[in-house]
């Protein structure tokens, strides 16, 4: 392959990595102007089945913070494995739940310091 070449295809991943990372803040914000904030969403989900928890088993119980998020990435492969065909959204879901569980998680690390 020449250098010529090899520019060209670098240069159009990085075309398609910018697209799909412009895309998914697009969805992002969306997301977060229908729905509210992940980070608030996490701590109310992750504070009701800390209380659900704790009743249902007569002890305290602690939920991290990262609950919601992995649970809702494992809902939507959940959703891929059961449909017979593709569905962009489901995918999309994916990534985004993954990159609001990416921020959350450095988020809390970063406030741990």
């Amino acid at each position: 392959m020449s250098l010529l070449t090899f520019a060209k295809i670098n240069k159009e991943i990085m075309s398609d990595n910018v697209k799909f990372i412009s895309e998914l803040e697009r969805l992002l914000n969306e997301k977060q102007s229908d729905y509210g904030h992940f980070d608030n969403t996490s701590f109310v989900m992750a504070g009701i089945m800390e209380k659900y928890l704790s009743v249902y088993n007569n002890k305290d119980i602690k939920v991290p913070l990262k609950f919601f998020g992995i649970f809702m990435v494992f809902l939507k492969l959940w959703r891929v494995m059961q449909s017979d065909s593709y569905k962009k959204d489901s995918f999309d879901d994916i990534n985004g739940y993954a990159e609001l569980l990416r921020r959350l998680v450095i988020n809390d690390e970063n406030n741990k310091r």
